[in-house]
């Protein structure tokens, strides 16, 4: 056998053993977990579900706040 065969051999050994871990760990997680209730998660992105002038509102809400605690500092 010749050293490019035994590297393949070897090779293939270890790649064989690293999938059957691999495959016997998750045949463990499967049956200790249990099974878990589907969630339906809503197909809207958080820009469709706040408004442009909800955004504004809150956006003037901040810099009022902050130049509310700026006038506060100055006394």
């Amino acid at each position: 056998m010749s050293l490019d065969k035994k590297k393949r051999a070897a090779l293939a050994a270890v790649m064989q053993y690293l999938q059957d871990e691999e495959q016997g760990m998750y045949a463990v997680e499967m049956q200790a977990a249990p099974a878990r209730p589907v969630v339906a998660i809503p197909d809207r992105t958080m820009l469709s579900m706040v408004g442009p002038w909800g955004l504004t509102g809150r956006n003037q809400q901040m810099q009022t706040r902050a130049m509310m605690q700026l006038r506060a500092f100055r006394r």
